[in-house]
């Protein structure tokens, strides 16, 4: 249930990020290169809970914890990297005709990505499945043996 709500987190705070960059360069033409920067966010956050996604649904493999950890660990400094650039930018970013609402709507949504990445992380960490044993259907473990 926590991971689940952890992925709405993250899924709302893509939602908003999509959200935001589109009305920043909605009125720019194509994509100015600082948003560039965000819609390889954007993906690389997509293919993180394709992996995390995949990982729980026909784990526990080896080590998938270390794996999810790991696709965390680098993607959310690059999320609040772009946080902070979106932030201290603000209406000068290329697109916002200075408007600063439109770049914290960018901001909210790298904020809430990243909060949902801590999140994942951190049920991803405790998850209490370790051997594949205890996957099994209880009705087919008798005495420790899994027939399946």
């Amino acid at each position: 249930m926590a991971m689940l709500a952890a992925w709405a987190l993250t899924l709302a705070g893509g939602v908003v990020l999509i959200g935001g960059v589109a009305a920043l360069t909605s009125d720019a033409g194509p994509i100015p290169e600082p948003y560039k920067l965000a819609w390889t966010a954007i993906s690389l956050e997509v293919t993180t809970l394709l992996v995390t996604l995949y990982a729980i649904a026909v784990g526990p493999y080896r080590n998938w914890r270390a794996t999810c950890l790991a696709m965390y660990a680098v993607i959310t400094p690059i999320l609040i990297t772009l946080c902070n650039t979106v932030l201290t930018a603000k209406g000068g970013l290329p697109g916002s005709n200075g408007s600063e609402t439109r770049a914290n709507v960018v901001a909210a949504g790298l904020i809430l990505v990243s909060l949902g990445n801590f999140l994942q992380m951190l049920v991803s960490a405790v998850h209490d499945v370790e051997h594949p044993v205890q996957l099994a259907d209880h009705h087919h473990n008798q005495g420790g043996k899994v027939t399946v």
